[in-house]
């Protein structure tokens, strides 16, 4: 009688563990995986492996790695797309010189006050809603617009050089506004206003046959 109690109590200590571990297993929860930012690209990825932002080129880039990055610097990388820049979201200081670029979307990256895109191969420059931004070097591209009424805080802004047939700078603040290149484009008109029209900069340049005027209709 005792033998049997003792195999009892056991079996009834061996059914409790087997059961508290079975618990223990139905409550784990599978580790929520790490957010990652497409980046198709390879060219792009190797630059960001090279600076320590990224392990392997694999086609992704853990988004932790790169969200809180302020100043990037990837000229002359063979780069022919920047998707996965969105996701830069301190980005302060943007430089892409001498790549392949034909677009560019900075639309998302509303802390930028400096893109640097100068040599690319760009039709298409978005800036976004970014209202503080101050210099924007884009030469030696195929741009044919590019709209920059509302960003009344840029100080520099060179556009040599590319495919533009109007240009309107007439909100742009001096004596803010202070740098300005239109040398080498189509257009034979800048749009400007009375104020910058009665004190035109030194440091601005255009083509000789062009105009600074108050309007270009």
């Amino acid at each position: 009688m005792k033998r049997f109690l003792i195999y009892t109590l056991f079996l009834g200590l061996f059914m409790t563990g087997c059961s508290s571990d079975s618990d223990s297993d139905d409550n784990e929860v599978d580790p929520i995986p790490e957010r990652r930012t497409s980046i198709p690209d390879s060219a792009f990825e190797e630059a960001l492996v090279a600076r320590n932002l990224d392990d392997e080129v694999d086609g992704s880039v853990l988004t932790s790695r790169i969200e809180n990055i302020a100043r990037l610097d990837v000229s002359n990388e063979g780069i022919s797309d920047l998707t996965g820049i969105e996701d830069f979201t301190e980005l302060t200081d943007l430089n892409v010189r001498e790549n392949t670029l034909q677009t560019l979307n900075l639309t998302s990256n509303r802390n930028l006050l400096f893109v640097w895109a100068e040599d690319n191969a760009l039709t298409s420059l978005q800036l976004g809603s970014n209202q503080n931004i101050e210099k924007v070097g884009a030469s030696g591209n195929q741009l044919t617009g590019l709209t920059v009424t509302e960003y009344t805080t840029l100080q520099l802004l060179d556009l040599a050089d590319n495919n533009l047939a109007s240009m309107d700078v007439s909100t742009l603040p001096l004596p803010t506004f202070n740098e300005f290149n239109i040398e080498g484009n189509p257009l034979i008109c800048i749009l400007v206003s009375p104020q910058q029209l009665d004190d035109i900069p030194a440091s601005w340049s255009k083509d000789e046959e062009d105009a600074y005027a108050l309007d270009c209709e």
